[in-house]
């Protein structure tokens, strides 16, 4: 028991608990991250998307949408329009979240969370709303077999005869 006394004698519990000005700042680091991690992967996906998108329709890489996958144009166009959605989108969101991100120093821990979860909760409906734009634009463009619809090559032909 002496050797067990001996051994605890210096022990200081406090050292093990880090300052609390330490643990603020590590909250503060991981609320930036949180808020920014989204629109970066965003806008790292949208420019992939654009400018290196997959050749075929694969179950992979890419958007994967239902009316998008049906022919080798379909896919392409899906794309083309995710990856304009995809990197205007995270651009947006990034200058937006810098911005808000910003102001985190000021506040206290509790706001600070309350105001990074609002955040977080506002990407996820941005980006629920982009993906169903992509779907609905898919379906309205192409067939479930990915073969465009007869009335837009219709209005199509109708305007090239304008023109």
């Amino acid at each position: 028991m002496d050797k067990i006394m001996s051994l605890l004698h210096n022990f200081d519990p406090a050292a093990f608990i880090p300052k609390l000005n330490t643990v603020l700042g590590w909250i503060e680091l991981g609320v930036r991250i949180a808020v920014m991690a989204g629109p970066l992967v965003l806008l790292f996906l949208g420019l992939l998307n654009f400018l290196a998108p997959p050749k075929e329709a694969n179950h992979k890489m890419g958007f994967r949408a239902l009316w998008g996958m049906g022919s080798v144009e379909a896919w392409q166009l899906t794309q083309k329009i995710a990856g304009i959605c995809w990197g205007v989108l995270g651009i947006v969101l990034t200058v937006v979240m810098a911005i808000i991100c910003n102001g985190f120093r000021g506040m206290d821990p509790m706001t600070m969370v309350t105001q990074a979860g609002t955040c977080l909760l506002w990407e996820f409906i941005l980006v629920a709303a982009v993906y169903l734009g992509i779907n609905v634009t898919m379906a309205i463009l192409y067939d479930w077999d990915g073969n465009r619809r007869a009335r837009i090559e219709e209005e199509e032909e109708y305007y090239e005869e304008e023109m």
